[in-house]
Order: structure tokens, then sequence, then C-alpha cells
């Protein structure tokens, strides 16, 4: 099939750069350690106080870090503004092939390298240094892969809205800034959303930013149940319905205008 044919190309291509990403992960962790400080020094002698304890928010931090490779940092737009920019689009979207599936598959084939030269990697440095949590029950790692995947589809498709936006508005950085912004900002980057100040820690949970990252972190942790994959469910098929609605009305307006 085409669309695995994309992701496999897409997956060699990000070999390419290997050494090169070696520089992200350094950093990746980096950041990691100094948030991991923050909240150690925060919650030295109030532990009693929070429901978080300096050993489970270096394990939440930890998780993130390595969570954020595969729903956090993807593509801005997918890359599809470029197309916009260039006409090239047109052509794309006169191909017998789905937009959508195949914009989406080559940043899942991109995915998949940060899961084995990026996400594993990170989470190896922080085993060897300040421990990284290991799940106690053998149905976690079932739901977490399904959670995983969920906030993989969800974060792909916000970027695919961002991304396809462009074809009514051309320049999308102000858009890519409102959704990275609310992605770690309300998906639990630095923050557990429960911790969060009413009424943003009873709105947040219902989002599709906490479906991206905190969902999957807290399932990882086996500290929430594993029923939040509903919610997560619900976001993809809400948005992968809306983008596929709104693929089509970006052809049609491209039509009309004449390609």
């Amino acid at each position: 099939m085409v669309y695995w044919i994309l992701l496999q190309k897409s997956f060699m291509r990000n070999m390419q750069y290997k050494v090169a990403h070696l520089i992200n992960n350094a950093a990746s962790a980096i950041f990691g350690f100094v948030f991991i400080a923050i909240w150690v020094g925060v919650l030295q002698g109030k532990e009693n106080e929070s429901p978080y304890s300096a050993l489970d928010m270096t394990y939440y931090i930890a998780a993130v870090q390595c969570i954020l490779w595969l729903s956090g940092f993807l593509t801005a737009g997918l890359n599809i503004q470029n197309g916009v920019r260039n006409g090239a689009i047109s052509l794309e979207l006169a191909r017998p092939t789905n937009y959508f599936l195949y914009v989406t598959s080559q940043e899942v084939g991109r995915l998949l390298y940060n899961l084995f030269f990026r996400s594993l990697p990170i989470g190896l440095v922080f085993s060897l240094t300040v421990g990284f949590y290991i799940p106690q029950h053998l149905p976690t790692y079932f739901f977490l892969c399904i959670s995983i995947l969920f906030a993989m589809i969800i974060s792909i498709n916000l970027h695919f809205l961002v991304g396809i936006s462009a074809c009514w508005t051309t320049e999308i950085d102000w858009a890519h800034f409102v959704n990275f912004t609310l992605l770690v900002g309300l998906g639990g980057q630095l923050v557990p959303i429960d911790l969060l100040p009413a009424p943003l820690s009873s709105i947040t949970p219902y989002l599709p930013f906490a479906g991206a990252i905190y969902y999957p972190v807290m399932i990882f942790l086996e500290k929430i149940s594993s029923e939040v994959i509903l919610i997560q469910l619900i976001w993809v098929v809400v948005l992968t319905s809306f983008n596929l609605w709104l693929t089509e009305k970006a052809r049609h307006k491209l039509e009309i205008q004449g390609g």
C-alpha cells in the first residue's frame, strides 16, 4: 500500500540523521533534569501536603520527556503550508490517494523513528541516572500501547488542522504557536493537569491536549484508570472526521480557484 511505503521512506529518511539527533536527545534529557530539580526543590519538606512526592514527579517528568517525542514534537503543520506556498498541494490533492493519509503516514514514519531513536534512549538515560518507573502490572503495557497510539493520532490531527488552515490563511506560524502552547500547557508537560487551578483542572481532562500527553503518562505510571482511553478515542474520532471533512473543503476551494 502506498501509505505504508510513505511511512517506510519517512522512517529511513530520518535514519540518515541519527548522529545529529543525539544532540536533541541530550538537550531533552538536560531539560528533564532541570524540571526534575525544580520539582524536587518545590516539594522538599512539603510532600505531605502534595498528592505527588518528589519521586513521583521525577518519574512523571522522565516519562513526559519520552512521550513528547511521540505526541509533542511533531512537524509544524506537517509541512502542508509549504505545499500551499509553492503550489504543490494542487498536485497532491489531485492524486488518486487520500490526502489526509498521504500526509499523516509520512509523519507516522517520523514518529516511529522517534520511538526507537529518541524516546527509548532518553528513557534509558533517565533510568541510569534519576530513575525510571517500570509498570508493575501486565495489563498496563497493553493499555499504554493503546493510549500512546491514540495520543499520536490526536497530536497528528491537531498538527494537520494547523497545516491545512494554510489553504485559507497561508501563514500558520501563529496557529502552530497557539497549538503547541496549548499542547504543553494544558497537556501536562510541566505540571500535572490535576494540579492546575480551578476551573482549568476540571476542564482540561476533557480536552484533546490531555489525551496527547497527560493520559499516556499517567497510565504508564499506573496512577489513573484505563477508562480515560475512551476520552482519547472520542477525540480521535472527532478530530479525524473533522480533518477529513476539512480536506474536502480545501480541495473544493482549490478547484474553484483553478488549482
